[in-house]
């Protein structure tokens, strides 16, 4: 059963291109459920009437985002394993930020030419701006745009995994931790524990801990305990399409979704990321995959409500699958912008900026967070004389151990590797 993690050369590093084809799959399947699969103010009317065969099958592309968790569950795991949490926390920042700024500056300016959805009358200036800090929703601040929502749950998930780095992360820890969340989450819903639920994130739990256990087994293997928390988490990840996602559908898309229908593609989400992680297929060198992953991100963010705008513009005067095409290939491009002009020049540094502070004040804490293990020499006052010196070679030594002990001083530092 070991045999199962030995993936190939990307077992311990490199890059799995495959699972970023996976996520351009995901956010490509989120991109036609909002232009095609729900009813949005773009069309100026259903879009079961606009695209009345299609609508049937991207109403299913709603379930993106839970393909997305599980993703993250195993890429960000991955991405935290042997890491000091200032690194992991600066890498975290450097990744969602710059691009997200910028998607929220370009949804309120669209919004402001052309309010295709009322979130200026709603939110105001003051929610607009506080939305560029991504925590929005704990003041109970609506989204600029809607699919903003996935961040904050991605947030939570990151602090989870910061506050395990503090302990080390380590598999019976992540195994415990694949037990106690979804159950405890689950528990607290149950109960009308709203701030525990809010917290633990009942409804998506599930689906992280099933990419952080595929983590798992690429790297040790499957055994037991691993297989049977896989199991726990995949059964909880059905019953949430039953419970949350059937009604939701209705509610948001305006269609209903068939829950056996639902059933099949939950398993081939799982089944694809088996296949991108723990197979041959997660030796693919194919570069123009992470070309595609790497849009994942910005065309996510950005395609939601500038498209509706757009769509709302060239619908009147356009074939339908004309103006889909032109709005999707306009969100690629924005997308790819985006990624070269943001992303690529301003992640890094604003990573290596955070890693450095966060590591400067983990150097500084021991210095302010209680008594000194050890007392320090007391220096004469300024009225007395100093004592009298030693002999010369006695001074020679303390001197050497003098320098050698600033020199530890300077030299410890938190790793940031």
């Amino acid at each position: 059963m070991r045999s199962v993690g030995n993936a190939g050369p990307a077992a311990d590093g490199g890059r799995l291109r495959a699972l970023d084809g996976l996520r351009f799959v995901a956010a490509a399947a989120v991109v036609a459920f909002h232009f095609t699969g729900r009813d949005n103010p773009g069309w100026g009317g259903s879009v079961r009437e606009v695209f009345p065969t299609l609508s049937r099958l991207t109403v299913y592309g709603g379930f993106g985002p839970y393909l997305f968790f599980m993703i993250s569950g195993f890429v960000v795991l991955m991405s935290a394993w042997g890491r000091s949490v200032p690194s992991f926390v600066a890498s975290r920042v450097g990744r969602l930020y710059p691009a997200y700024w910028v998607a929220v500056v370009l949804t309120a300016l669209v919004l402001w030419v052309a309010p295709v959805v009322p979130k200026w009358q709603e939110l105001g200036l003051p929610g607009i701006a506080l939305n560029l800090t991504m925590v929005q929703s704990a003041f109970g601040v609506g989204h600029v745009d809607g699919v903003f929502w996935t961040l904050w749950v991605e947030l939570k998930f990151y602090v989870l995994l910061a506050l395990l780095g503090l302990a080390g992360i380590t598999r019976a820890r992540l195994l415990l931790l694949c037990l106690l969340w979804p159950v405890l989450g689950a528990m607290a819903a149950q109960s009308g524990s709203t701030l525990v639920a809010a917290l633990l994130e009942p409804t998506y739990a599930p689906f992280f801990c099933i990419g952080m256990l595929l983590f798992l087994v690429r790297r040790y293997g499957l055994d037991l305990p691993t297989g049977l928390l896989l199991g726990l988490n995949v059964l909880g990840a059905l019953w949430v399409c039953r419970a949350h996602y059937v009604p939701w559908s209705v509610a948001v898309a305006g269609a209903g979704v068939s829950m056996r229908a639902l059933t099949v593609l939950l398993f081939l989400c799982i089944g694809a990321l088996v296949a991108a992680t723990l197979t041959p297929l997660a030796r693919l060198d194919w570069r123009w995959l992470t070309t595609a992953g790497a849009l994942t991100y910005p065309l996510y963010l950005v395609h939601e409500v500038p498209g509706w705008a757009l769509i709302q513009q060239l619908a009147p005067v356009l074939p339908a699958y004309v103006v889909l095409a032109v709005v999707t290939a306009a969100a690629l491009v924005v997308a790819w912008g985006v990624h070269r002009l943001v992303e690529r020049p301003l992640g890094p540094r604003l990573r290596r900026a955070v890693e450095r502070d966060l590591a400067r004040l983990a150097d500084r804490a021991p210095a302010t967070a209680g008594a000194p293990t050890a007392a320090a020499p007391a220096r004469p006052r300024p009225t007395e004389l100093p004592p009298v010196p030693p002999a010369p070679r006695c001074a020679s030594s303390a001197g050497h151990a003098s320098s050698a002990g600033r020199g530890a001083v300077r030299g410890a530092r938190v790793p940031t590797a």
